[in-house]
């Protein structure tokens, strides 16, 4: 689950959580004493009903609470033209909407707050539209975990108390299901999993060897939490000779502890070569982080393995036949990837690392993506082989697997390795007023590329005295109506455009750890420093995102007609309408954009335009409004600092002697 239904977590994610306690859920899983969720495998939607206006409501990201979410209509328009994907949202959507309208007045009230104030962390699943797993019915999914009151005042969501509405749901949910059974989907809420006692005590003893093992070479015990065992694997393998003071506000900074003095503080008064090892730690922060935990990991995910093994889905009749389904489909992948292996060796890497962790195709035994459950009032998952799965199925499916690191790390030949994971987004910010033909071409350009997942049209909400953000935001929509459905488009909250993509990175329900915002720059650009303090702003607002620059040429027209807003703005003043239709991609019905922007002609611009528009011009010259930290680390590649395996630094050559590192 996406988004807000962040509470879930694996055991080593939580850093308060005791080995002790660990070994004590994983007890409980192997004697089969604890009641789970199954885990599913559709798209992630957040639900809600507005009685005020008497339609339901959906949201898939902050903006969209923002707005007060979005209306079926809304939705339908957002992913219009994306296939099979739209019509699970879309039908799943309306097939709610339908259920709600069953209730009176008063229980909708109940358990939706009054103007959509309560929102449900639920899941569309349509086997049009699987990801891996294929299930055999079209099904609304409310989950147990994730639901949040939305505090439009403050922007805040809250997540307890929320029990009395659940249960006020589940009350009616016989009253929305006949109101609906004539329809292709239905609702359910609890996907109850009785776990099975473990048939070989072995399982749980060699776990419980394996972790003292790790936390014995960590100088750690079973009383001690996976936070300080996080802290005392990144404290030993920071380079010896980095003054322990040092080190220990270096290992707090990462962590962001308690009393860290921040970077700028910790990069006051360094020595040069210390402030060296320090700028190589804080690059590579994330795989270092990535690294530390990854040998009580690899212990939890092989557990997990052997607890999900053979548990059969509750939306799958016959379980066999899926895994069946699943194993053809993954050696498919494999062979495919493996028979270009010569062409794209990152690929066959990427591909040895998930085979490695997944082990052989005899553990592929379940066709649940996971199970959720809950222990000391903190939601934890199993996930099991489902992940290494998904990344090779992606690698074949687009060529790549996206290049953020997550927590998830594997063992390989003695050495330590990350998963990689996570979406590639490409952000396109502009003004737009209006979109033209080389605007197209060019975003094509990117979302074209294979190391692209999504490209973001980010429409700057400064409206211009000819064309506003309304108008720019419909033309855009014409263009993309067939396009490459990984394009989408949306208009920024913020008025400065550089504050817009700050603000986008920093935002968890658009991006979360190990995903990579791409920023775009025309090669005539690159000297732009306006983004430079992005990848700083993100580690301390949303950490594990990265941040990456994206060059490429700009679109020249084969006439030589220079693509320019400015003289279609200028077109539409005087009423030029010829050489307004000279700047429009051809796919397009023409007139019926010259009859979008024409509609307003003559009319003058207003205070707030002017405003605009001069708060667009400052934001040009530079990013003083935005926040950012002087000397902040730029862009670059994923990380590769492994601080347990020692390399030898190449330093720049100056005149004074420089100490010698022992090895």
């Amino acid at each position: 689950m996406g988004g807000v239904a962040g509470h879930m977590s694996h055991l080593y994610d939580n850093p308060s959580l005791s080995f002790l306690k660990m070994k004590e859920i994983m007890a409980a899983v192997a004697e089969g004493d604890l009641v789970a969720e199954e885990k599913v495998d559709g798209q992630n939607l957040f639900i809600s009903f507005s009685e005020k206006e008497g339609i339901a409501k959906a949201a898939r990201n902050l903006s969209n609470l923002r707005k007060g979410g979005l209306t079926a209509r809304e939705l339908a328009h957002k992913f219009a033209d994306r296939g099979v994907l739209t019509a699970a949202f879309t039908n799943g959507f309306e097939t709610f909407e339908k259920a709600v309208n069953a209730l009176t007045p008063n229980q909708r009230v109940a358990v939706f707050g009054s103007d959509a104030n309560v929102w449900y962390n639920a899941e569309i699943m349509d086997p049009a539209s699987k990801n891996v797993i294929s299930y055999d019915e079209k099904i609304i999914k409310i989950h147990d975990t994730g639901h949040f009151i939305y505090d439009k005042a403050t922007g805040k969501k809250i997540f307890e108390g929320l029990e009395d509405r659940l249960d006020l749901l589940d009350g009616q949910l016989e009253l929305m299901q006949r109101t609906i059974s004539e329809d292709d989907f239905q609702i359910m809420r609890r996907a109850v999993v009785q776990l099975q006692k473990l048939s070989d005590d072995t399982i749980l003893s060699d776990a419980y060897q394996k972790i003292d093992t790790a936390l014995s070479d960590a100088g750690r015990t079973e009383k001690d939490n996976v936070g300080s065992y996080v802290y005392s694997r990144i404290y030993a393998g920071i380079d010896s000779e980095i003054r322990g003071s040092l080190k220990d506000e270096i290992v707090k900074y990462l962590l962001k502890l308690p009393g860290n003095v921040g970077l700028r503080a910790l990069k006051k008064g360094l020595k040069e070569d210390e402030l060296e090892d320090l700028n190589d730690i804080i690059r590579n922060k994330s795989e270092i982080l990535n690294m530390a935990i990854s040998p009580i990991e690899m212990v939890v995910h092989e557990f997990s393995v052997e607890v999900l093994k053979g548990i059969q889905s509750l939306f799958i009749v016959d379980g066999s036949a899926e895994v069946e389904r699943i194993r053809k489909e993954l050696a498919n992948a494999v062979n495919d990837i493996t028979e270009k292996g010569e062409d794209d060796p990152n690929s066959m890497e990427i591909l040895q690392r998930h085979l490695n962790k997944i082990g052989d195709m005899s553990r592929v035994t379940t066709p649940v993506e996971g199970i959720v459950f809950q222990y000391d009032d903190h939601i934890y998952k199993f996930t099991g082989n489902y992940a290494p799965i998904n990344q090779i199925l992606g690698l074949f499916k687009y060529g790549r697997v996206s290049k953020g690191v997550t927590s998830e790390g594997i063992y390989t030949k003695g050495e330590i390795l990350s998963e990689i994971s996570g979406k590639r987004i490409a952000l396109f910010p502009g003004k737009f007023k209006p979109p033209h033909k080389g605007h197209l071409q060019y975003v094509n350009k990117i979302a074209n590329r294979k190391d692209v997942d999504e490209v973001k049209i980010i429409i700057s909400p400064v409206n211009r005295s000819e064309v506003n953000n309304e108008q720019a935001l419909e033309i855009w929509n014409l263009y993309l109506a067939g396009a490459n459905p990984k394009i989408s488009v949306e208009v920024s909250e913020y008025r400065s455009p550089v504050q817009g993509v700050y603000e986008f990175v920093a935002d968890s329900m658009k991006v979360s750890d190990g995903d990579t915002v791409l920023l775009i720059k025309s090669s005539k650009d690159v000297g732009d420093t306006r983004f430079d303090g992005a990848q700083s702003y993100a580690e301390r607002k949303n950490p594990g995102v990265k941040v990456d620059y994206i060059i490429e040429d700009p679109i020249k027209s084969r006439d030589g007609t220079v693509y320019s807003a400015r003289d279609m703005r200028q077109a539409i003043s005087v009423g030029d309408k010829d050489t307004f239709l000279k700047y429009l991609p051809n796919t397009v019905d023409k007139d019926m954009i010259w009859n979008i922007v024409s509609s307003d002609i003559g009319e003058s611009m207003n205070i707030d335009n002017f405003v605009d528009s001069k708060i667009e011009e400052m934001s040009a010259m530079g990013a003083g409004a935005v926040e950012g930290p002087a000397g902040t680390v730029g862009f670059g590649s994923p990380n590769t600092y492994n601080p347990y395996k020692k390399t030898t630094t190449i330093r720049p050559k100056v005149k004074k002697a420089k100490r010698q590192r022992r090895r």
